[in-house]
């Protein structure tokens, strides 16, 4: 590894929390609207006009993603910083003249049991399924997002397009006769801090997993079909680029992106598939080369960008990614040690 970069690692990371504020909405121009008369007029005057910060207090709405697509449904997930009541509307146009919300199914928080529900809610995890959709179809959607505490406190998120999925066709025609594939329900372990309290550390988290090759992901709440803190993802409901459902051979490369909320940043960790026996079975996703942490088969500038943003952290700080740590350190933090171990391996190319 060049001495620049090494000099470069000798810089102390600076932590900011960034998020996306909803944008384009009536409240946050509201919102926006309101600090500007607090800086700009007289104490008096703002009193006189009837506003309060609290009235403009809307939730923030960031991390959203459009997942566990079908050919007759979608879910909406995303994170915010209270524990809000989530809701979306739904158009089938761009300029959202035609809402459609009325005429679909809108089922917050779905198959989750209530304690489930209650400890993602308690996080600022939000999660809406829209069902009762045609297949290979264009909807739009936004999310909303309810103050419980003050009902007229709603953030509105940017508009979103989805195409749901073609058909489930869990054939393969590409050589001979058709032949049937399933692939396997994937369990992940979500990583608990060690000052972690809960009754139940992990419950409610949220895991979106996203392979190469789908364009949607799919999603599951951490504790439910397995004992939290794992979450288990089911394969079976990702699909192709060409709206079918995708035949996973295994070693293909997935993104497991872990919602925590609670003011934990959302960790992301890279595995590949594990190889498919075309039978249903519940197998863990495989870890690849240590050093190439994108799994892109090289160990270059990409990865030592994913490293930089890690370096320095410690087991309980609120982005520490376990993936970082690369050498057997019970305390956890990504030091020296492991930009070593990483920088010797650094310029590798075609890795396993």
């Amino acid at each position: 590894m060049s001495g620049e970069i090494r000099k470069e690692m000798n810089i102390k990371p600076q932590r900011h929390r960034v998020t996306e504020k909803s944008k384009g909405t009536y409240y946050n121009r509201l919102k926006e609207t309101a600090f500007t008369l607090c800086v700009s007029v007289p104490l008096w005057l703002f009193l006189l006009l009837g506003f309060s910060a609290e009235t403009f207090a809307v939730p923030d709405t960031n991390s959203v993603r459009i997942t566990d697509v079908t050919p007759c449904s979608f879910s909406v997930v995303w994170m915010t910083d209270i524990a809000a009541q989530p809701s979306v509307e739904v158009y089938s146009d761009s300029a959202m003249t035609n809402q459609i919300t009325d005429t679909v199914s809108i089922t917050p928080m779905p198959a989750a049991s209530q304690g489930t529900v209650q400890a993602a809610t308690n996080k600022g995890i939000m999660k809406v399924m829209v069902s009762g959709l045609s297949a290979s179809t264009n909807y739009y959607v936004r999310t909303v997002t309810t103050d419980p505490s003050n009902p007229s406190n709603i953030a509105y998120s940017p508009l979103y397009q989805v195409v749901t999925a073609s058909a489930v066709v869990p054939y393969n025609y590409s050589s001979g006769p058709a032949a049937g594939f399933s692939n396997d329900l994937v369990p992940f372990s979500v990583y608990i801090r060690p000052s972690d309290t809960d009754a139940t550390p992990g419950l409610g988290d949220l895991i979106v997993l996203q392979t190469d090759g789908s364009p949607y992901p799919v999603s599951a709440f951490v504790g439910e079909g397995i004992a939290a803190p794992e979450g288990i993802a089911d394969l079976n409901n990702l699909f192709g680029s060409d709206g079918l459902s995708r035949n996973l051979i295994g070693g293909e490369r997935i993104i497991l992106m872990v919602y925590r909320g609670a003011g934990l940043l959302a960790l992301t960790h890279y595995r590949r598939v594990p190889q498919n026996g075309n039978m249903v079975y519940v197998a863990e996703p495989a870890k690849g080369f240590f050093a190439d942490i994108n799994l892109d088969g090289n160990v270059d500038d990409q990865d030592f960008a994913l490293f930089k943003s890690q370096y320095g952290t410690s087991a309980d700080d609120a982005n520490y990614n376990p993936d970082f740590n690369f050498v057997d350190d019970p305390g956890g933090k990504v030091d020296a040690r492991s930009f070593s171990k990483f920088s010797s391996e650094y310029g590798k190319t075609n890795v396993q």
